[in-house]
C-alpha cells in the first residue's frame, strides 16, 4: 500500500488569508468570489453580511478540498 504524501494540518490552510472580490449583482445583492480558490463564491443581500459570508465560504471550500485530498492553492 502506498502512503499518501505528507500534508500540512488543516489548521495551517485555514490560517491563510485569501483575497476576495465583492461584485454588485445587477439584480440586487453582492457576489463574493475568491479568485485563488476555484469555484469558491457566495452571495449576500447586504454589504454588512460580506465578512461572515466570505469567511464561511472560504472555510467550507478549504475543509472540503482537504477532506477530498485535493490541492489547496496558496493565496496570491
Amino acid at each position: 500500500m502506498r502512503r499518501a504524501p505528507m500534508r500540512p494540518p488543516l489548521d495551517d490552510y485555514l490560517a491563510q488569508r485569501y483575497p476576495f472580490q465583492v461584485i454588485a449583482d445587477p439584480d440586487g445583492g453582492y457576489v463574493i468570489v475568491f479568485p485563488d480558490l476555484p469555484g469558491c463564491l457566495t452571495q449576500v443581500e447586504r454589504l454588512e453580511e460580506v465578512p461572515a459570508a466570505a469567511e464561511e465560504a472560504r472555510t467550507l471550500w478549504i475543509e472540503t478540498a482537504y477532506a477530498q485530498g485535493l490541492e489547496i492553492p496558496p493565496p496570491s
